[in-house]
């Protein structure tokens, strides 16, 4: 277990993926497929992270491995006090987010659950020539969460489930302090600043589940998921190339590296979700959910850096998103099952706020998948998905008093994967 630990975590690089705040939603294909609409029903080891209570609908020991990746672009229109300059490209790059899950039915209606999944990233990196480096030059939030699980089942239709939530986080962050350069244009004299810390998997929260069902056809779902208080602790270098002017209480900063540790509070907000699934026939169903996640208690991230460059703190003023999916299914053949769905994620960035690590607008995600049962033990599954960000706008003061407007155009993500599992 050790190892596959550790091969997780160094395969382990997030993005956003356009998902509101920096939530992922990629438990497995199958989980990807549906978008989330599984609340009433476990189909497989995405029951560990979508809803613990549905673990018991899986009747066999069961194992999963795969990955789902991401490709995220878009073009960044910004203006100052007016003046609108060239669209800027914003391409984090490739990234690939792997998951294990297991599932083992036991007696007495319990059956445990252990999940390895990705459920926080973020990535985003703006080209040297955008006038809001001083901000966020590059951003990357790696989390993902251990997740062990017990579900019970109390009578044959309502069944109950419970989980830890053990995060790792890494946040690693650039940013060119455009007010420290003699000529303010980032890119041309710059002063660097590097962030870079996780915290030691330290966090841990915990998740409720439960489920109901209202026919031998229709199932109700709901979870809860806990806030997670998490410290990040590492790093701060701050460069100052030769042609830089830093002014200082003591005088003007020589050219040098300077650094020293650097430590931060990030709390992983609170949620929930409800959802019903439908067997409409034999052949049909029908999945659906709604869920509400408390990005409004990140209202700011102060971090704690050595005495230069100071202690930082990046006000945020996020909103609380609310996520909306639906997605119908067809058994077109014995051995076969095909997906599609859509989900709706409201944007959380404020209209006026200081931060550009997140590109503010709302998402339509558009997936589809295919299920394969190809013996009696052995299944593959597949995914192809499609994120498209609306245009929203905000506003943000700069370091030199100037008045930014951020826009993000185009933004599009392709998403795909693919997950193995084996029943014993």
């Amino acid at each position: 277990m050790k190892k596959l630990l550790a091969m997780t975590i160094a395969a382990l690089t997030a993005t956003a993926a356009f998902a509101s705040g920096f939530g992922l939603y990629e438990p497995t294909a199958i989980g990807t497929s549906y978008g989330g609409a599984l609340l009433g029903k476990g189909l497989d080891g995405s029951a560990n992270t979508i809803n613990p209570a549905t673990l018991d609908d899986i009747t066999n020991i069961t194992l999963q491995v795969g990955f789902v990746t991401e490709h995220p672009r878009g073009r960044i229109k910004i203006s100052r006090d007016g003046r609108t300059y060239k669209c800027s490209p914003m391409d984090p790059g490739f990234f690939v987010l792997p998951h294990v899950q297991l599932v083992a039915p036991s007696l007495w209606g319990f059956t445990f659950g252990l999940g390895i999944t990705p459920e926080y990233g973020l990535g985003t990196r703006y080209s040297h020539d955008s006038l809001m480096t001083w901000s966020s030059k590059q951003t990357t939030i790696e989390g993902f969460v251990i997740n062990p699980n017990v579900s019970y089942r109390i009578t044959d239709d309502w069944s109950i489930g419970a989980g830890a939530r053990l995060l790792y986080f890494d946040f690693e962050q650039y940013s060119y302090p455009a007010s420290y350069s003699a000529s303010q244009v980032p890119g041309n004299a710059f002063v660097r600043n590097h962030l870079h810390g996780n915290n030691g998997l330290s966090s841990c929260g915990f998740q409720l589940g439960t489920r109901y069902k209202i026919l031998d056809n229709l199932s109700a779902g709901i979870v809860y998921k806990s806030k997670i208080d998490t410290r990040v602790k590492g790093h701060s270098n701050f460069r100052v190339p030769r042609n830089a002017y830093v002014p200082t209480a003591a005088g003007v900063l020589p050219p040098g590296i300077y650094g020293g540790g650097a430590s931060a509070n990030l709390d992983i907000p609170q949620s929930v979700a409800v959802g019903l699934n439908w067997d409409i026939t034999k052949d049909w169903h029908l999945g659906a959910m709604v869920s509400w996640t408390d990005w409004s208690e990140l209202d700011k991230i102060s971090f704690k850096l050595p005495r230069i460059p100071g202690d930082k703190t990046t006000k945020l003023r996020w909103k609380d998103s609310w996520r909306v999916g639906i997605a119908p299914s067809w058994d077109f053949a014995e051995n076969w099952t095909a997906v599609v769905s859509y989900v709706y994620d409201s944007n959380v960035c404020s209209y006026d706020q200081q931060s550009t690590m997140l590109p503010p607008g709302d998402r339509q995600i558009f997936s589809g998948g295919i299920s394969w049962r190809m013996t009696q033990n052995l299944q593959i599954d597949v995914t192809y998905g499609i994120v498209v960000m609306g245009a929203k706008g905000m506003h943000m003061t700069g370091p030199d008093g100037a008045r930014y407007r951020m826009e993000c155009r185009h933004g599009l993500s392709h998403a795909a994967g693919c997950t193995l599992t084996y029943r014993f």
